[in-house]
Protein backbone atom coordinates (compact mmCIF):
# COMPACT_ATOMS: atom_id res chain seq x y z
CA UNK A 1 0.00 0.00 0.00
CA UNK A 2 3.02 2.28 0.43
CA UNK A 3 3.27 2.50 -3.38
CA UNK A 4 -0.27 3.89 -3.65
CA UNK A 5 0.41 6.41 -0.89
CA UNK A 6 3.58 7.48 -2.69
CA UNK A 7 1.58 8.02 -5.90
CA UNK A 8 -0.85 10.36 -4.13
CA UNK A 9 1.95 12.12 -2.27
CA UNK A 10 3.57 12.92 -5.63
CA UNK A 11 0.34 14.43 -7.06
CA UNK A 12 -0.08 18.20 -7.26
CA UNK A 13 -2.57 19.98 -5.00
CA UNK A 14 -4.87 20.53 -7.99
CA UNK A 15 -4.81 16.83 -8.92
CA UNK A 16 -5.57 15.91 -5.33
CA UNK A 17 -8.46 18.40 -5.12
CA UNK A 18 -9.86 17.08 -8.42
CA UNK A 19 -9.71 13.52 -7.06
CA UNK A 20 -11.49 14.68 -3.89
CA UNK A 21 -14.45 15.76 -6.05
CA UNK A 22 -14.81 12.20 -7.37
CA UNK A 23 -14.19 10.09 -4.27
CA UNK A 24 -16.95 7.66 -5.16
CA UNK A 25 -14.94 6.60 -8.19
CA UNK A 26 -12.12 5.25 -6.00
CA UNK A 27 -11.96 2.18 -3.81
CA UNK A 28 -12.56 2.66 -0.10
CA UNK A 29 -8.83 2.39 0.52
CA UNK A 30 -8.13 4.94 -2.23
CA UNK A 31 -10.64 7.32 -0.64
CA UNK A 32 -8.94 6.92 2.74
CA UNK A 33 -5.51 7.68 1.21
CA UNK A 34 -6.80 10.74 -0.65
CA UNK A 35 -8.48 12.09 2.50
CA UNK A 36 -5.31 11.49 4.52
CA UNK A 37 -3.16 13.32 1.93
CA UNK A 38 -5.60 16.24 1.84
CA UNK A 39 -5.40 16.43 5.62
CA UNK A 40 -1.58 16.18 5.61
CA UNK A 41 -1.33 19.13 3.20
CA UNK A 42 -3.95 21.19 5.01
CA UNK A 43 -6.21 21.20 1.96
CA UNK A 44 -10.00 21.34 2.35
CA UNK A 45 -11.69 18.04 3.02
CA UNK A 46 -14.62 16.97 0.82
CA UNK A 47 -18.08 16.92 2.37
CA UNK A 48 -18.67 14.04 4.76
CA UNK A 49 -20.49 11.01 3.36
CA UNK A 50 -24.31 11.13 3.27
CA UNK A 51 -24.62 7.45 4.14
CA UNK A 52 -23.18 4.07 3.46
CA UNK A 53 -24.04 1.10 1.30
CA UNK A 54 -26.37 -1.31 3.10
CA UNK A 55 -24.58 -4.26 1.52
CA UNK A 56 -20.84 -3.57 1.83
CA UNK A 57 -20.69 -0.49 4.10
CA UNK A 58 -18.93 1.71 1.50
CA UNK A 59 -19.42 5.41 2.22
CA UNK A 60 -21.60 7.38 -0.20
CA UNK A 61 -20.31 10.83 -1.15
CA UNK A 62 -22.70 13.76 -1.58
CA UNK A 63 -21.44 14.28 -5.13
CA UNK A 64 -21.85 10.64 -6.15
CA UNK A 65 -22.91 10.42 -9.80
CA UNK A 66 -24.43 6.94 -9.68
CA UNK A 67 -27.55 5.31 -8.22
CA UNK A 68 -25.67 2.27 -6.97
CA UNK A 69 -22.60 1.47 -4.90
CA UNK A 70 -19.36 1.79 -6.87
CA UNK A 71 -17.86 -1.08 -4.90
CA UNK A 72 -20.54 -3.81 -4.85
CA UNK A 73 -23.21 -2.53 -7.26
CA UNK A 74 -26.00 -2.51 -4.63
CA UNK A 75 -28.78 -0.03 -5.51
CA UNK A 76 -29.04 2.92 -3.11
CA UNK A 77 -32.18 3.19 -0.95
CA UNK A 78 -34.75 5.90 -1.78
CA UNK A 79 -33.59 8.30 0.97
CA UNK A 80 -30.03 8.30 -0.43
CA UNK A 81 -31.33 8.71 -4.00
CA UNK A 82 -33.42 11.71 -2.87
CA UNK A 83 -30.35 13.24 -1.21
CA UNK A 84 -28.26 12.67 -4.34
CA UNK A 85 -31.10 13.90 -6.56
CA UNK A 86 -31.39 17.19 -4.67
CA UNK A 87 -28.33 18.35 -6.63
CA UNK A 88 -29.60 17.32 -10.04
CA UNK A 89 -31.80 19.43 -12.28
CA UNK A 90 -35.52 19.18 -11.67
CA UNK A 91 -37.04 16.07 -13.16
CA UNK A 92 -39.38 16.41 -16.11
CA UNK A 93 -43.03 15.90 -15.20
CA UNK A 94 -45.92 14.97 -17.45
CA UNK A 95 -49.64 15.29 -16.93
CA UNK A 96 -51.47 11.98 -16.61
CA UNK A 97 -54.93 13.02 -15.40
CA UNK A 98 -57.11 16.15 -15.35
CA UNK A 99 -60.32 15.99 -13.38
CA UNK A 100 -62.90 18.29 -11.90
CA UNK A 101 -64.45 15.44 -9.93
CA UNK A 102 -63.48 15.96 -6.29
CA UNK A 103 -64.25 12.28 -5.56
CA UNK A 104 -61.70 11.03 -8.09
CA UNK A 105 -58.79 12.99 -6.60
CA UNK A 106 -58.30 10.84 -3.45
CA UNK A 107 -59.00 7.69 -5.47
CA UNK A 108 -56.31 8.58 -8.03
CA UNK A 109 -53.89 9.42 -5.20
CA UNK A 110 -54.56 6.04 -3.62
CA UNK A 111 -53.89 4.20 -6.88
CA UNK A 112 -50.62 6.03 -7.50
CA UNK A 113 -49.40 5.65 -3.92
CA UNK A 114 -50.27 1.96 -3.96
CA UNK A 115 -47.91 1.50 -6.89
CA UNK A 116 -45.19 3.70 -5.37
CA UNK A 117 -45.51 6.36 -8.07
CA UNK A 118 -44.56 9.85 -6.89
CA UNK A 119 -46.99 12.52 -8.09
CA UNK A 120 -47.89 16.18 -7.82
CA UNK A 121 -51.45 17.50 -7.97
CA UNK A 122 -51.88 21.06 -9.19
CA UNK A 123 -55.07 23.01 -8.66
CA UNK A 124 -56.53 20.62 -6.09
CA UNK A 125 -56.81 23.16 -3.28
CA UNK A 126 -57.77 26.08 -5.50
CA UNK A 127 -61.13 24.65 -6.56
CA UNK A 128 -63.21 26.51 -3.95
CA UNK A 129 -60.76 29.30 -3.09
CA UNK A 130 -62.01 32.09 -5.32
CA UNK A 131 -65.58 32.18 -4.08
CA UNK A 132 -67.28 30.95 -7.24
CA UNK A 133 -67.17 27.38 -6.04
CA UNK A 134 -67.44 24.54 -8.49
CA UNK A 135 -69.60 24.78 -11.55
CA UNK A 136 -69.94 21.68 -13.67
CA UNK A 137 -67.40 19.78 -11.58
CA UNK A 138 -64.58 22.32 -11.28
CA UNK A 139 -63.87 25.99 -10.77
CA UNK A 140 -63.79 27.67 -14.19
CA UNK A 141 -61.25 30.23 -12.96
CA UNK A 142 -58.66 27.72 -11.75
CA UNK A 143 -59.48 24.78 -14.03
CA UNK A 144 -59.54 21.10 -13.09
CA UNK A 145 -57.08 19.42 -10.75
CA UNK A 146 -54.18 17.94 -12.69
CA UNK A 147 -51.95 14.99 -11.75
CA UNK A 148 -48.26 15.14 -12.77
CA UNK A 149 -45.72 12.28 -12.55
CA UNK A 150 -42.09 11.71 -13.54
CA UNK A 151 -41.64 10.94 -17.23
CA UNK A 152 -40.35 7.45 -16.37
CA UNK A 153 -43.61 6.62 -14.52
CA UNK A 154 -46.04 8.22 -17.01
CA UNK A 155 -47.00 5.10 -18.94
CA UNK A 156 -47.60 3.06 -15.80
CA UNK A 157 -49.58 5.91 -14.19
CA UNK A 158 -51.75 6.38 -17.28
CA UNK A 159 -52.53 2.66 -17.31
CA UNK A 160 -53.60 2.85 -13.65
CA UNK A 161 -55.72 5.95 -14.11
CA UNK A 162 -57.16 5.01 -17.49
CA UNK A 163 -60.90 5.54 -17.59
CA UNK A 164 -61.21 7.59 -14.39
CA UNK A 165 -62.56 10.56 -16.33
CA UNK A 166 -64.85 8.47 -18.52
CA UNK A 167 -68.55 9.12 -18.14
CA UNK A 168 -70.43 6.39 -16.31
CA UNK A 169 -72.33 4.01 -18.54
CA UNK A 170 -76.08 4.18 -18.61
CA UNK A 171 -77.52 1.27 -16.67
CA UNK A 172 -78.98 -1.42 -18.88
CA UNK A 173 -82.75 -1.42 -19.06
CA UNK A 174 -84.30 -3.94 -16.75
CA UNK A 175 -86.43 -6.35 -18.87
CA UNK A 176 -88.76 -6.81 -15.89
CA UNK A 177 -89.39 -3.08 -15.64
CA UNK A 178 -92.68 -2.14 -17.36
CA UNK A 179 -92.34 1.57 -16.85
Amino acid sequence: MADVQAIWTAKSDDELLDAAQELSEFTEEGERIIRAELHRRGLPQPDPPIGECSCCGRSIARNNLHDQCSQCGEAFPPEILRELGSQTPEAALVSVLRTGDAGLIPFAKSLLEGEGIEYLVSGENLQDLLGAGRLGGYNYVTGPAEFWVHTDDAERARALLDGLNALPREPAADPNDDA
